[in-house]
């Protein structure tokens, strides 16, 4: 009876160690959590599961890092919306993934492209750009489309300034206002964002055209959070497969991600 008392409270400690480490430095790798806790592999993996399931530790898709859960620091350290949105999102990306067979991101502004704050991308091997890191353009990618037309007309006029601004493709295009209005509408009528096919940002490891689309990440009054991907090498879904069945699929998983939020 003693000996099992023991073991429990060691448990308890360990995983108190953890929760430590995570809420003075977050997030963390299983390697960096392994060294700073002395904790053997198999044992943190244990540890690491159960405070998962607790809801005490969330798991990041793209890094593979651990931190606290956005509940748990509610009180103490609240996590920004970007952080709230990528701990939301990663369940339901890593759902779609096991649906589609296809990566997804969750992107948000940031300045003038998106950026990626989670990503099922290191799943696959088709992809040149497999990183958090990647910042698609706002004309060319179907996750900046997307938020050009569901943003509110206040930050889409800041977006269009600045993009004609920069001295590049991009800018010279973000001048030219018919094409910007018609792409908008027709984003907005199709529901979801359509990355240009030509987009040279975005090519297969062989160098071929790959295709996607993003839906809004809207709350319940409508405001734009970010924006849902879906990324596939070009021919592999036929457009009446994408609008009766995945695009459906995508809006439902937007609705997962808000009720998620913490």
């Amino acid at each position: 009876m003693v000996s099992t008392m023991v073991k429990a409270i060691d448990s308890v400690t360990r995983a108190m160690q953890v929760l430590e480490k995570l809420q003075k430095t977050s997030p963390l790798s299983l390697s960096e959590l392994q060294r700073c806790t002395g904790i053997n592999k198999a044992t943190l993996l244990r540890i690491l599961k159960t405070l998962s399931l607790s809801g005490w530790v969330v798991k990041s898709l793209s890094e593979n890092k651990y931190s606290l859960s956005s509940s748990v620091l509610e009180d103490t350290q609240p996590k920004s919306q970007e952080a709230r949105l990528a701990e939301a999102g990663a369940p339901v990306l890593d759902d779609l993934y096991q649906r589609l067979n296809w990566p997804s991101d969750i992107a948000i502004r940031d300045g003038d492209r998106m950026k990626l704050v989670e990503t099922t991308r290191n799943r696959t091997s088709f992809l040149l750009n497999r990183s958090s890191l990647c910042r698609p353009e706002f004309l060319y990618s179907g996750v900046g489309r997307c938020f050009l037309a569901f943003c509110n007309s206040d930050e889409r006029a800041d977006v269009i300034h600045t993009l004609r601004k920069l001295p590049n493709k991009e800018g010279k295009l973000a001048h030219d206002g018919i094409w910007l209005s018609q792409m908008i509408e027709q984003t907005k009528l199709l529901g979801y964002g359509a990355q240009q096919v030509s987009y040279y940002n975005s090519r297969s490891v062989n160098g071929l055209p790959i295709e996607a689309i993003a839906v809004p990440i809207s709350e319940s009054d409508g405001t734009l959070i970010g924006c849902l991907s879906l990324t596939w090498p070009q021919g592999s879904i036929e457009l009446s497969h994408l609008e009766k069945r995945i695009v459906p699929i995508l809006k439902e998983a937007t609705i997962q991600i808000v009720e998620n939020m913490p």
